[in-house]
């Protein structure tokens, strides 16, 4: 409410969201905020690569359950992506985790799969 007592309309805002891995993920923490704020409305969302998986995560909660619909079902998305990535071939052997070297890179699973 407004001070003098009209309903307050909410600012409609378009997003375009990134692609690239870890971005999408960041993506998803900013989206939360956003649905979250009462005063802001998504009229449209596009994307690419992540950001399209984050602009379809958001439009079909937001189809099936409205905001909190759309917040649900970007965290069981990354939650899910996340625990699909504890079984991936492609990740630091332990001698790379007790030497601290951070990057996959140089790994041989990673040059086999990069070739």
């Amino acid at each position: 409410m407004t001070k003098n007592g009209k309903a307050e309309e909410k600012k409609k805002i378009n997003i375009a969201l990134q692609g690239g891995g870890s971005h999408g993920a960041f993506s998803w923490g900013v989206l939360d905020r956003l649905l979250e704020d009462g005063r802001l409305e998504i009229s449209a969302v596009s994307g690419t690569s992540a950001g399209a998986m984050n602009a379809v995560a958001l439009a079909d909660g937001f189809v099936r359950g409205g905001v909190e619909g759309a917040r649900k079902k970007l965290d069981d998305f990354w939650h899910a992506v996340a625990a699909k990535g504890r079984f991936s071939p492609v990740q630091r052997m332990p001698w790379d985790v007790a030497w601290g070297n951070w990057s996959i890179e140089n790994t041989p699973r990673y040059v086999f799969f990069d070739t």
